[in-house]
């Protein structure tokens, strides 16, 4: 599993080969720049990528739209990322998605927590996209 300063897979997890076209995508982050700037990014990349604001937000969304994966920044106000993953592995229709902790905490301090709650990989936000862009090719072949 690769490892960079910005990323770590946790699971062996990955989607069926095949690039961005027609990935469906999910962030959410309660930073609303920072969350809208990533899911454009992923856009411009390819994915049919959606930004949600929070957690309860994101699992009304899954009603009708469900991702191959989803990004879930972790410090959130309501529900944070890890109450979040947890709803979506136990849910039937989102069990099988891939879910990034995408944080600005350190991997060290998100992995354990991570890992319990169902997370497949790690990704430090606050840098450009392309460490995120690089773990999703990864997580894709």
């Amino acid at each position: 599993m690769a490892n960079s300063p910005h990323t770590s897979r946790w699971t062996t997890r990955r989607l069926s080969p095949g690039g961005p076209q027609g990935r469906r995508l999910l962030v959410v982050d309660d930073y609303r720049p920072g969350g809208e700037a990533i899911t454009a990014s992923l856009i411009i990349a390819g994915y049919e990528a959606v930004y949600m604001l929070d957690g309860p937000s994101a699992l009304f969304m899954i009603a009708t739209w469900v991702p191959d994966i989803a990004a879930l920044d972790i410090n959130m106000p309501q529900m944070d990322g890890y109450t979040l993953a947890r709803h979506l592995r136990q849910n039937t229709a989102t069990g099988h998605t891939v879910l990034i902790a995408f944080t600005a905490l350190d991997e060290p301090v998100a992995r354990p927590a991570g890992v319990a709650s169902g997370f497949d990989a790690y990704c430090q936000k606050g840098s450009a996209p392309d460490p995120l862009l690089r773990l999703l090719e990864e997580i894709s072949q």
